[in-house]
């Protein structure tokens, strides 16, 4: 019975993981928007009923594809912050940390940062809001720490100047093409010269 019990577990979480993976892959070539649980439905080969044994709707299946990139993201810039390295250091990981997603966490990356569902979805605001918060927190703080330390011009705002750093990295979402633009380690280079040439003080 325990050996049962397993084996239909074992087949539950891979037909939740399918579901999962059809739904990551229609979102990113049709948008969040534009997939409805039946394009879901139709890709893993159940009726739309079916996906209700798994999710109980379309946001929630969102929340499962783009939280834990989210937490990952976060996780590791709190690491960063809580590092020995100088400032300007942490600045440049941060920056490598988060344009890195695009090399191996792309399809959560361009789901994120693409559409415009967030506004519009309570349910996935609630979830993802805090995580995006203290997402951003870090990057103040990081900011911040390098104008005590003088390192970063003093002069700036930090939540403007972190706004800026994240609206140039999350805009490579629109355009970069895994295999035909920049390699992503080159990409991070030149994003980290610009980055950290706008905040240097002096």
């Amino acid at each position: 019975m325990t050996a049962q019990r397993t084996t239909a577990a074992q087949r539950r979480e891979n037909r939740r993981e399918e579901i999962l993976q059809a739904a990551q892959d229609l979102f990113l070539r049709k948008g969040y928007s534009n997939t409805s649980l039946d394009d879901i439905a139709r890709a893993v080969g159940i009726k739309r009923e079916g996906l209700y044994y798994y999710f109980p709707n379309r946001p929630q299946i969102l929340i499962e594809i783009i939280k834990p990139l989210g937490l990952q993201l976060r996780d590791r810039v709190r690491e960063i912050r809580e590092s020995d390295v100088p400032p300007d250091e942490k600045m440049r990981q941060t920056v490598e940390n988060h344009l890195m997603r695009f090399e191996n966490r792309f399809a959560e990356s361009q789901i994120t940062l693409r559409d415009d569902y967030f506004s519009e979805n309570e349910d996935v605001l609630a979830e993802m809001r805090p995580i995006w918060d203290d997402y951003e927190r870090l990057w103040i703080d990081i900011i911040e720490e390098g104008q005590t330390a003088g390192v970063f011009d003093r002069s700036l705002d930090p939540r403007i100047a972190h706004l800026g750093i994240l609206g140039l990295c999350n805009w490579a979402a629109r355009w970069y093409k895994p295999g035909e633009s920049l390699p992503v380690p080159e990409l991070i280079e030149m994003y980290n010269r610009m980055v950290l040439r706008s905040l240097e003080a002096g």
